[in-house]
């Protein structure tokens, strides 16, 4: 494993880490505000929470398809969240979550999507997929 792979191996994980603390600040504090837990909802959220921690995993090991669709789904957010940051009316203090939001979606989507480093460990995943696929073979 050279420099490049390792760099692109521990920003993965980093920006996965984020990404789940994003996600676990999210459900937080939709639920915090409320009087009572809305278990329906809850159920979802812990639903969405664990897709995407599979997404990411899958990531991990250098999936093509799930690299794809995380850059998606991060690019989705982003337009979600980028029109609300401009609109809502709330001070700013409210909306400092939502900048940190906008802020590790896109360095996932650049991570995911443009890195070499991330290019290099995911090239390196699909090497020692293939030479383990082939001693099995042999």
């Amino acid at each position: 494993m050279n420099e490049s792979t390792k760099i692109g191996k521990k920003r993965t994980i980093l920006i996965s880490i984020s990404i789940l603390l994003v996600s676990i600040h999210t459900i937080y504090f939709y639920h915090s505000v409320r009087p009572e837990i809305e278990s329906k909802k809850l159920i979802q959220q812990l639903i969405r929470f664990s897709l995407t921690i599979v997404l990411l995993i899958l990531v991990y090991k250098g999936k093509k398809w799930a690299k794809v669709i995380s850059v998606i789904l991060f690019s989705l957010g982003l337009l979600i969240i980028l029109p609300t940051l401009f609109t809502i009316d709330r001070p700013f203090i409210n909306k400092i979550p939502l900048i940190v939001m906008t802020f590790v979606y896109s360095i996932a989507i650049y991570h995911f999507g443009f890195s070499k480093s991330f290019k290099a460990f995911f090239d390196f995943q699909n090497s020692n997929v293939t030479d383990s696929t082939t001693e099995k073979i042999k």
